[in-house]
């Protein structure tokens, strides 16, 4: 898989994220579950906001309910982040730090965090995007469904995956799904509901906007 979806972040998030990074390996002795927790919230809810904040713009609708769902994502994103790493030493805590720094690159001053995405579902999305911008409505709801599977993959590398590498106990582990899914389901809910909301020349400007976090893994 070359493409892969590159979300910056802010220089201080990130070298915070780094300072984190280099305690841990130094095997310093200082718990920094609470630190760590609060960077990973940071780095969670400014991705979010840089995926999903035009979504928000876009929507006009008089009860701001996107605006509210993403809200809400960003709230238990920051109550439940720092919580889940709260449970754990810097032993534990350094192979989840690991598995995420690696995800993360420098280009021309721009710090960013990467996944890979499934070709097949790029090429479906471009498809759709392509057919949409010659205002075909029929393919909104297609490109919706590529969109919501790429975000799907990110949530897998940058969540599902790193929460593994902590091997929870099970009732933790239980609770946590319960609240991936919960929080996911409500925004891709929303997405399927804007299919209905808006045609394909109103939403093309936003899969523009998602598009440019596209990238081949060989530019970084």
């Amino acid at each position: 898989m070359s493409d892969i979806i590159s979300l910056k972040i802010k220089p201080e998030t990130h070298q915070h994220f780094l300072e984190i990074h280099q305690q841990l390996n130094a095997e310093t002795t200082e718990s920094l579950a609470k630190p760590l927790g609060d960077n990973l919230a940071d780095i969670a809810c400014e991705i979010i906001d840089q995926v999903f904040g035009d979504i928000a713009k876009m929507s006009k609708s008089d009860d701001h309910e996107s605006e509210k769902i993403i809200q809400q994502i960003l709230d238990t994103t920051r109550k439940y982040m720092p919580w889940s790493v709260s449970f754990f030493g810097n032993d534990r805590l350094k192979p989840m730090v690991n598995y995420l720094y690696d995800l993360t690159s420098e280009k021309e001053g721009t710090f960013l965090m990467s996944y890979p995405v499934e070709q097949s579902v790029v090429t479906e999305l471009l498809n759709c995007v392509d057919q949409m911008k010659a205002c075909n409505d029929t393919y909104v709801p297609a490109a919706l469904k590529a969109f919501t599977e790429i975000v799907d993959q990110g949530v897998t590398h940058l969540i599902r995956e790193p929460k593994k590498i902590l091997k929870f106990n099970l009732v933790v582990d239980k609770t946590l799904n319960g609240i991936i899914h919960v929080t996911t389901q409500l925004g891709y809910r929303r997405f399927e509901k804007l299919g209905t909301l808006y045609d394909a020349k109103s939403m093309s400007g936003f899969f523009d906007h998602f598009l440019g976090f596209l990238k081949n893994k060989s530019d970084l």
